[in-house]
């Protein structure tokens, strides 16, 4: 039995709150593990593994759908999550799955005797062929943003009689019961559930073989067959909305093209149901299996017998898969004609909907990151090996081993999925003529909704009465049958004003959710506002006023109830003219067993009425917080038995506009308030800035650009050198999301240190903010910025720019309350450190001079940017250091630069994909700086960006670094299919002068893009320059890809390959020829050669 490994519980903060207010059954689990504990005779167990041991010459021999399941309907689960914990008996145990099943590691599906999260079927999934196992949760997360009828997805650590099992994704499972759950239907049974399992699917008459009846009671499939004859019988997408839940069928659609699945319709016709509705008779889509996303498993195969798009464009095959229009990826399927090309007004606004709502990086990349950051811990557990020297659940000693690592995990989630996503949405606004910065402007402030379902629900009553309430200790009894939410008087004190109105299970319409440090929130069964308030972040549930209405003297009161026994509740009134609060009250020995309704008396202030009222987590140690009946009476206080202070809490900003100088009574203007230029002591030596003007009020307007980690900067040109002191400034934003970074570049060396940051910038009027400065450790300054700390491009107008030296207080003042404008940090970052961004370090005036020539061959595993890692060709790399300055050719081929010297730019012909690079810039000197993260396995990478592909040659650079022993492994990727090979390691790298390099290059393969990689994964400053490529002679460009089948008997075949894995080619000399059933054996080339899809069999 492997030992328990204990992993600390993971808090963290949904970025943009992206599940938040989808009432899901999974919020409860989200980002938390749930430990399934399963019980089984050992008899049944010993059965289990004895009926898993399936090869895929086993599922060619039989077909998957022949290979019997074990089940037993007679298991005990023992449920533990979030610290409770739960038992199920007589639960049926089944194995899952078709072609995993031929996979070592299995999946179960499991059907409770009660619900669990409002469900009764689950499925488990190990995602053998994703490496990152985060596909099958980001899509249904995104999918349940979008508001699409779908199913939900967490994680589950399974253990079988006492054995750890391993990690699984843990979804819901579209059956006939979900269906019951989730639409709510008047009829006993489900009758209009349609499974599309096998594939094929596609709306042509003959296509209903490719599903099924998913009431086994009811195989009945005329209804269905209907629905496709009527569907072929419209002529217009008004014919087909009468039948069918068009606009969520567009949408799934949109999805499915964005997160480059071929596994469900427009390429394999599978993976979907279609339900018909009681409520208006439609037939809506409902996805389901998304392993198989974001690039994951393409292959040309899937678009061979394809040659022209039914949309009238050219279709090229030769195109990299992200890069494909919607017209391209999907296999002119008539119904797609007449949906999205003869109704391209509509489908473009379903791509614009999906853009903002959850398909950008801004939101996708962060959410990512957060699940990454949780599963991190439980992926070393799971590829941790047992004392006998197995791995956790790989119980299939016959089916296929696939290898996960920590780092294959990170590689594939850094270098795959959020890869894809970010050239997939570049290509979805170039295809729709949609812009970035409108999309992302309004993806920020997108407010998710659920599908509604339409299960029924009582209609609120209109009706209006007046509400007694009698007070009795802590406890308040109130008798209402009031329903609406405008203000009317209550009592003699004054008027009432419900924010969640008991009974109606929402917030009023009056008031906004401003919560901030909530997990997510949902309203119960029972009408209460749930939240789950993340440990850490002193979070809060917040209401804001969301129209004119303000309040002074008064009473709130609110029904509440949470987990914790010791959790104490502050109550915050915002002022509505000026962005401070007040700290009206506590409330402590809050009840965890019924819902108590609480009172806090609230004082008028001398500065201002109040248009916010937040209650928060006084003890900052997370809860779940249980709200109901909340609202606020004007007029004299009534009495309150809660804790209170009185104190006024000030944020860290001011709107003073002539702050006091230091003692030392010095201060240097940078931009003089009134001036309406910079002070001619300083220079703008700005970057990334698209264009900078003055307008009438005198603030000086930057327009900082996308993706060039772009900064205001200014440099004093009076030979100022700078140590402690503070700097101010007045500055607002056009996003509310902003963050500034602010730098201060050293005098004596050619490097910055961040001194701090900035978040929460006004977006409505010029407020001033202070930094203090303290000397960094290297020496003096002469030069400031104010840098995009997002990366996301904004308007940045500031004013009043100036700063007085001086020793700076060590003194910080702790608030225990979320900011609502500005916080700033003061720590010093240290060039030696990891949290140390430095550029250019000049290069020395002395000629360097090294004879040294060194050979090796390596083969380093390196950070793959797919799954699929290739062999590699002979690689032999010759190192080359040499003090010339010009590069002299060693071959007569055809020469093509990267970066040519003084050119300060990446040549035209290619673009940078550098991944783990937190920013890129060219120094003075003519060279690249680029500073490549740590723990990213992060790359300055090249890619052509025509036709031109390469072969053998020599690639030549000029480099240096600022780590001692860095090494820089050389990658070429592969121009057909997305593979790379590691052609050579450079170790040693120079840290004092730039120094030349040439690395031989032999390939049988194409390829068109060029990786530097940090080697050691140690985070560097890689300076690049004269970067070019000189192909042997005779080299070709732009060979076409060879495409055919090989044919071998099945008697000839004594072992089978899985799908879309190599089956031969020079790379893969051991592999079978022989697929698995339903796959052949296609030559994508003569190096790689890969199961495929046989639509002929």
């Amino acid at each position: 039995m492997k030992a328990f490994l204990y992993i600390p519980l993971l808090f963290t903060t949904v970025f943009g709150a992206f599940l938040s207010g989808l009432d899901r059954t999974f919020d409860e689990i989200d980002l938390t593990m749930v430990d399934l504990y399963v019980t089984m005779p050992t008899s049944e167990v010993n059965n289990l593994i004895k009926m898993a041991q399936v090869s895929s010459s086993d599922i060619q021999a039989k077909g998957a759908a022949n290979i019997p399941d074990f089940e037993y309907k007679n298991a005990t689960i023992l449920v533990k999550w979030n610290g409770n914990s739960k038992t199920y008996d007589k639960v049926t145990y089944k194995t899952g799955g078709m072609y995993g099943r031929s996979y070592d590691k299995v999946g179960f599906n499991l059907k409770f005797d009660k619900k669990f999260l409002g469900r009764k079927n689950f499925k488990l999934r190990p995602d053998p062929g994703d490496s990152s196992k985060i596909r099958s949760k980001i899509c249904c997360d995104i999918a349940n943003r979008l508001g699409l009828p779908s199913p939900q997805a967490s994680y589950a650590r399974l253990y079988m009689n006492g054995e750890f099992w391993g990690l699984y994704v843990f979804m819901d499972s579209i059956k006939t019961s979900w269906i019951k759950q989730t639409f709510n239907p008047p009829v006993e049974e489900v009758t209009t559930l349609i499974q599309c399992k096998s594939g094929g699917f596609n709306f042509k008459p003959n296509s209903s073989y490719a599903c099924l009846n998913a009431n086994d009671d009811y195989p009945d499939m005329n209804q269905f067959k209907t629905f496709i004859t009527n569907i072929n019988n419209c002529n217009t997408v008004s014919d087909i909305e009468k039948y069918m839940d068009v606009d969520i069928f567009l949408k799934y659609l949109a999805f499915e093209w964005l997160i480059g699945s071929f596994d469900h319709f427009m390429i394999y016709g599978h993976n979907f149901n279609w339900y018909k509705k009681d409520s208006d008779g439609k037939w809506v889509v409902i996805y389901y299996d998304f392993d198989n996303t974001f690039g994951n498993g393409l292959s040309s195969s899937l678009w061979s017998s394809k040659s022209s798009n039914q949309d009238g464009t050219t279709f090229n095959p030769n195109k990299q898969y992200v890069d494909f229009t919607i017209a391209d990826w999907e296999k002119n399927i008539p119904i797609l004609k007449k949906i999205i090309f003869q109704n391209k007004t509509k489908f473009k606004k379903i791509v614009n909907e999906v853009l903002v709502g959850a398909f950008n990086p801004n939101l996708l990349n962060s959410r990512i990151s957060e699940i990454k950051s949780f599963l991190k811990p439980y992926i070393q557990e799971d590829c941790t090996a047992n004392a006998d020297g197995t791995l956790p659940g790989r119980i299939n000693k016959k089916g296929s081993k696939k290898s996960l690592s920590v780092s294959s995990f990170e590689n594939n989630v850094e270098n795959s999925l959020k890869t894809w996503i970010k050239n997939k949405f570049k290509v979805a606004l170039s295809n729709y003529g949609l812009n970035e910065n409108e999309i992302l402007s309004d993806a920020a402030s997108f407010v998710p909704k659920p599908y509604n379902y339409g299960g029924s629900s009582s209609s609120e009553s209109s009706t209006k009465t007046k509400t007694s309430t009698t007070t009795k200790s802590s406890t308040t009894t109130t008798k209402t049958s009031e329903t609406t939410s405008s203000a009317e008087p209550t009592t003699s004190v004054g008027e009432r004003y419900d924010i969640i109105k008991e009974g109606s299970s929402k917030i009023s319409s009056e008031w906004i959710n401003w919560s901030w440090g909530v997990k997510s929130y949902k309203f119960d069964t029972s009408g209460n506002m749930v939240n789950y308030i993340t440990s850490g972040v002193w979070g809060g549930v917040s209401f804001k006023r969301s129209d004119t209405v303000k309040f002074g003297e008064g009473t709130l009161y609110f029904k509440a109830k949470t987990n914790d026994t010791n959790a104490t509740l502050q109550v915050l009134l915002h002022l509505a003219d000026l962005d401070d609060y007040v700290n009206a009250g506590i409330v402590e020995k809050v009840s965890t067993t019924q819902m108590t309704q609480y009172k806090v008396a609230v004082k008028a202030t001398s500065t201002g009425k109040y248009d916010r009222i937040t209650i928060q987590d006084g003890k900052n140690n997370g809860l779940t917080l249980y709200l109901n009946d909340v609202y606020f009476v004007t007029g004299g206080a009534a009495a309150t038995t809660t804790k209170k202070t009185t104190t006024t809490v000030k944020t860290t900003t001011t709107t003073t506009s002539s702050p006091v100088a230091t003692s030392t009574g010095v201060k240097y203007d940078i931009i003089k308030q009134g001036s309406s230029a910079i002070s001619s002591d300083w220079k703008n030596w700005s970057w990334g800035v698209q264009s900078s003007k003055f307008d009438s009020e005198s603030n000086m307007i930057n327009y900082i650009t996308s993706g060039k980690w772009g900064a205001v900067s200014f440099k004093s040109g009076n030979n100022l050198h700078l140590g402690d002191g503070t700097l101010y400034f007045k500055a607002k934003t056009n996003d509310t999301s902003a963050t500034l970074k602010i730098l201060v570049h050293l005098v004596s060396v050619d490097e910055y240190v961040k001194v701090g940051t900035v978040q929460n910038i006004s977006t409505s009027k010029m407020t001033q903010y202070s930094v203090a400065i303290k000397e960094p450790a290297n020496g003096k300054y002469h030069r400031i910025s104010i840098q995009d700390g997002n990366n996301k491009g904004l308007t940045l107008y500031l004013n009043d720019v100036y700063f007085v030296p001086g020793t700076i207080s060590t003194s910080t003042t702790t608030t225990t309350v979320k900011p609502t404008t500005t916080t700033t940090t003061t720590t010093t970052v240290k060039p030696t450190t990891t949290t140390t961004t430095t550029t250019t370090s000049v290069e020395p005036t002395t000629t360097t001079t090294t004879t040294t020539t060194t050979t090796t061959t390596t083969t380093t595993t390196i950070k793959p940017v797919t799954t699929t890692v290739t062999k590699t060709a002979t690689a032999i790399t010759t190192v080359t250091k040499t003090a010339t300055s010009s590069a002299v050719a060693t071959s007569t081929g055809q020469r093509y630069d990267i970066i040519v010297a003084n050119s300060f730019k990446v040549s035209s012909q290619w673009d940078n994909w550098s991944w783990g690079v937190e920013s890129t810039r060219f120094n003075s000197q003519g060279y690249m700086v680029n500073y490549i993260n740590t723990g990213a396995w992060g790359a300055v990478s090249f890619k052509r960006n025509d036709n031109i592909q390469f072969g053998s040659g020599t690639l030549y650079f000029k480099s240096k670094t600022t780590i001692a022993n860095a090494s820089l492994q050389i990658l070429i990727h592969l121009a057909d299919i997305d593979e790379y090979v590691n052609v050579g390691t450079i170790q040693n790298i120079a840290t004092s002068g730039m120094t030349k390099y040439s690395i031989k290059i032999n390939t049988d393969r194409k390829f068109d893009r060029i990786s530097f990689q940090d080697a050691k994964n140690i985070g560097l400053k890689l300076y690049l320059n004269e970067v070019y490529y000189i192909t042997d002679p005779a080299t070709s460009t732009n060979s076409a890809v060879k495409s055919y089948t090989t044919n071998i008997s099945s008697n000839s075949c004594s072992s089978y390959t899985q799908a879309y894995q190599p089956c031969g080619g020079l790379g893969h000399p051991d592999a079978s020829p022989c697929c698995v059933e339903g796959y052949k054996c296609q030559v994508i080339n003569d190096y790689f050669h890969m199961c495929v899809l046989d639509f002929n069999n």
